[in-house]
């Protein structure tokens, strides 16, 4: 059930006008904050990114991820063995806000220990200091252990261990946060009542 919503979903969308123009990663000479990663941004409406996946799908560079709950994309050149870029965005507003992204091996099995996710997060921060520039923060979280973060104005980017085989990345849109907290605590209030 969920496979057919996700194509009538993306189907809809085809039958509606084109996507806006996706910001350029540097805008100026500055590297532009709205910008995530293959086109896709902060501020990008639904049925831009339905459309965007769609367009990416009849091209053959996306496909629907584990559960048709994610687009996958294959990262072949960047890292030295191929990785499994998921990714779906948080909405708010019907605009993109947040980005949670997975990595993973396209090699990986429990037995496989030079392709489990320690050794993905070293060679992921190469490819996003390369992406989004240099300075990253290694942050030793008590519960979580080490983060990568970095803050361009309002883009917020943690890279991180998930699991053996994950290493997520989230990128946030901080402008929004607030928001988005208070309109969820007005709810849990209007749930009280």
């Amino acid at each position: 059930m969920k496979k057919h919503l996700f194509f009538y979903f993306l189907f809809i969308s085809i039958l509606s006008t084109n996507c806006s123009k996706a910001p350029s990663k540097e805008k100026d000479g500055i590297k532009n904050p709205d910008y995530l990663f293959l086109d896709v941004f902060f501020g990008m409406t639904r049925k831009e990114f339905y459309d965007y996946c769609w367009d990416m799908n009849k091209k053959k560079l996306f496909i629907h991820g584990t559960g048709n709950t994610s687009v996958q994309y294959l990262l072949k050149n960047e890292l030295k063995e191929p990785v499994f870029m998921r990714f779906y965005p948080s909405f708010h507003e019907d605009k993109i806000y947040e980005m949670p992204v997975t990595f993973t091996y396209d090699k990986w099995a429990p037995w496989n220990k030079q392709y489990w996710s320690e050794k993905l997060l070293e060679d992921l921060l190469v490819v996003f200091k390369k992406w989004y520039g240099d300075d990253f923060q290694l942050i030793n979280h008590p519960v979580q252990g080490k983060i990568y973060a970095k803050m361009d104005k309002y883009r917020r980017i943690n890279l991180f261990i998930r699991d053996d085989q994950y290493v997520q990345a989230v990128f946030t849109d901080m402008r929004k946060v607030k928001e988005v907290e208070k309109k969820a605590m007005e709810a849990l209030e209007d749930e009280k009542k």
